[in-house]
């Protein structure tokens, strides 16, 4: 079985009243041994440096991706390289137009950063860091809305988000990028190709983008797996977790995703305050569960057979927020 990475942060006891790009107050790494359930602290950072804001950085570790027997591990404002499993840190990227980074991707060299805040993917080179492209996830000029001369790593908050970018993948060579406002992933060299994730009436959040063959696998906030076909870009099936067998109690926002055959492994972050109270429309409908899972949690699945296979929990001191899941690195 496997031991897994989990990437994430904790959330401050005042975040909320501190308001948006102030709830974490330390990034974590995590590992998780799917045999015994063990969960061990891998790093924790509780401080910011000359590359966050001066007050309450927001400080959480978020979309990971494991390069060989490195780790590239992403923070609202950084890309941070380490070895494995020394974990020793090897460089930091850090850029003006890196804001609220959800994610990090590598392909041929070249590093993809989610630049959310600032509604882009930015393209570096995996060596020297240089830029070497932007990639507005609507299509548009790179500054249309911003500025190039704003360092936004001082700036805690740029919302509203006008696509909120948050995973990219590959299909057929091209960057792919999954957006949150639009409830789709989109073809970064021409976003009229596109998968409509959410389909009609029905409002999440979409995250992840897992490509596993001619398909690739979506995590919704309301605890969903959404299936879509990378020939044809369309929704094949959207999977409601929460009637598997053994799912128990609600849970909070689905999140992180790792596929192991017919397995798939799942993120639950703890369910904390928002003003954007349309996020949480979709626990109405879970009312009859009862109680909601007060600490973070990851859960194995079989897929074709629609049961839980194994539980997880993860105590909130260790963490709140869930990002990714990540095989550990051989």
């Amino acid at each position: 079985m496997p031991k897994l990475l989990i990437t994430g942060g904790v959330l401050r006891p005042n975040g909320f009243e501190l308001g948006e790009g102030k709830y974490y107050g330390c990034a974590k790494l995590l590992r998780l041994d799917t045999e015994t359930g063990h969960v061990e602290e891998l790093i924790s950072i509780s401080e910011g440096n000359e590359n966050f804001p001066d007050e309450y950085p927001n400080l959480e570790f978020t979309v990971g991706y494991v390069d060989g027997k490195n780790l590239w591990l992403p923070t609202d404002t950084e890309i941070r390289l380490y070895s494995y499993p020394e974990l020793k840190l090897q460089k930091t990227f850090s850029h003006p137009c890196f804001h609220n980074i959800h994610s990090v991707n590598v392909h041929e060299n070249r590093l993809y950063v989610t630049s959310t805040g600032l509604d882009m993917v930015v393209v570096l080179d995996k060596d020297s860091g240089e830029i070497l492209e932007y990639l507005n996830a609507e299509g548009k000029e790179t500054w249309h809305r911003f500025s190039e001369d704003v360092d936004y790593r001082k700036v805690h908050s740029t919302r509203p988000h006008d696509s909120h970018p948050n995973f990219v993948f590959w299909n057929r060579g091209k960057p792919w990028v999954t957006r949150c406002t639009q409830e789709d992933a989109v073809d970064l060299t021409d976003v009229n190709s596109r998968i409509d994730i959410s389909g009609p009436d029905k409002e999440i959040s979409v995250h992840d983008g897992i490509v596993v063959g001619d398909k690739v696998y979506f995590t919704s906030v309301d605890g969903y797996i959404i299936i879509g076909d990378l020939n044809t870009h369309e929704t094949l099936e959207s999977i409601n977790l929460n009637e598997f067998e053994n799912y128990g109690p609600v849970r909070g926002w689905c999140r992180g995703l790792h596929v192991e055959g017919d397995t798939f492994y799942l993120g639950y972050s703890l369910l904390r305050k928002t003003r954007r109270l349309d996020k949480l429309k979709w626990l109405s409908k879970l009312v009859n569960r009862g109680s909601i899972r007060e600490e973070c949690s990851v859960l194995a699945v079989d897929l074709k057979k629609r049961k839980v296979l194994a539980d997880y929990p993860i105590s909130s001191e260790s963490i709140s927020a869930i990002y990714s899941i990540l095989e550990e690195p051989k």
